[in-house]
C-alpha cells in the first residue's frame, strides 16, 4: 500500500523544526555537528518507522463496533430531520453550545463509530477528502491484474483518512474514521474513470457535507 501525505503549512513546519531538533540530537551525541541533509535523512526514518508501525493494511483492520450510537445521538439526528444510518452513512454537525463538531460513521452493518472534532481538524478532513476525490479520477497508480490501494491522510492528523483502490478503470473508495470510540472503516462508493456518466460516490457527497459544516464556521474575533 502507497501512502499519500496531505500536509498543510503548519505540517510542514512542524515536520521541519522535529527533523532539526533531532539533528541536533544526534549530533551532540556522536560529537560533531549534523547538516541539513542528515537531520532531514533522520526525520524521514523515524517517519518511515511510525507508519509502518501505525498504518495497518487494510484487509488486516478490524473496526470496532462503537457504542457510542446512544439515545442522545439519535435524539440530536432526529431535531435535524435525519435517519439512523441504514447504509454506509456520514453525518457531520455542530456539538451545540461548544465549537466542536460531530461526526458519525456507519458501514451499514451495524457498526458505527462517532466521535467530536475541532475546527482545525475539520480543515484537514475536508483537504483530506478533496485530494482523494483528485486522485480517484486520475489514472495515477492503478493496477492491471490486481488492484493498487493508495491511502491518503494528513502527516499529523490520522483520525479520518481514504483509501483509493485501482484495477483497471475502476476506483473504489473506503473512508476510515477513528476516535475515543474506536476505529471504523466504511466503503463509500466507486466510480469508472474515463466514463461520460454522471458518478455520484458516497465520498463526494460527504467532501459537500464537511464543506458545508466548514462554511458555517463564523471567523473568530
Amino acid at each position: 500500500m502507497k501512502t499519500k501525505f496531505i500536509i498543510p503549512l503548519v505540517g510542514r513546519l512542524v515536520g521541519s523544526l522535529v527533523g532539526s531538533l533531532v539533528g541536533s540530537l544526534v549530533g551532540s551525541l556522536v560529537g560533531r555537528p549534523v547538516g541539513k541533509f542528515a537531520r532531514s535523512l533522520v526525520g524521514l526514518c523515524l517517519l518511515a518507522v511510525l507508519i509502518s508501525d501505525t498504518v495497518p493494511v487494510l484487509a488486516q483492520e478490524k473496526p470496532k463496533q462503537s457504542t457510542d450510537m446512544n439515545a442522545k445521538k439519535l435524539r440530536e439526528m432526529e431535531k435535524k430531520g435525519l435517519r439512523p444510518p441504514s447504509g454506509p452513512s456520514f453525518f457531520i454537525g455542530p456539538v451545540e453550545g461548544s465549537a466542536l463538531f460531530s461526526i458519525l460513521l456507519s458501514d451499514g452493518s451495524g457498526r458505527s463509530v462517532s466521535g467530536s472534532f475541532t475546527q482545525y481538524q475539520i480543515e484537514v478532513f475536508e483537504a483530506v477528502l478533496q485530494a482523494a476525490k483528485d486522485f480517484a479520477v486520475t489514472n495515477e497508480a492503478a493496477g492491471t491484474t490486481a488492484p493498487i490501494t493508495t491511502r491518503l491522510m494528513d502527516q499529523h492528523e490520522w483520525s479520518l483518512f481514504v483509501d483509493v483502490s485501482k484495477i483497471g478503470s475502476q476506483s473504489r473508495l473506503y473512508l476510515s474514521l477513528v476516535s475515543v470510540s474506536g476505529r471504523l472503516t466504511a466503503p463509500v462508493g466507486e466510480i469508472t474513470r474515463g466514463s461520460k456518466k454522471e458518478q455520484s460516490p458516497l465520498l463526494f457527497d460527504i467532501l459537500s457535507r464537511v464543506q458545508e459544516a466548514r462554511s458555517g464556521i463564523k471567523p473568530q474575533q
